[in-house]
Formats: C-alpha cells, structure tokens, sequence
C-alpha cells in the first residue's frame, strides 16, 4: 500500500490532475484539436518533470 508521499502516490495525483483539466475543457466547449494539443503537451510536461526528478536514472 503506497504511503501518502510515496513516488506510486504522486504519479496518481498527476493523472487525476490531467484527467480533470481535460474533463474540464471538453465541458467548456474546447474544439477537439485543442483538447488532444492541450492533453499531449500536459502528458510531455509531465514525462520531463518525472524524468528530471529521477536524477536522469
């Protein structure tokens, strides 16, 4: 069972957090291209952000 800091944690919060800001826009009437920009460069940001806080391992 992952503790509340645990690595298995925060990867959960990030994809709760995308997955309510892609919910968010789609009920806002964003056009689809800019949902799938927004959700692809989301999930880039998010790849560097966990790449540069492993050390590069």
């Amino acid at each position: 069972m992952p503790t509340p800091n645990s690595p298995q944690s925060h990867r959960r919060s990030w994809a709760y957090a995308v997955t309510a800001i892609i919910v968010l826009t789609v009920q806002q009437g964003w056009p689809a291209e800019r949902v799938t920009v927004l959700a692809v460069s989301l999930l880039v940001l998010i790849a560097l952000i966990t790449s540069a806080g492993q050390g590069g391992e």
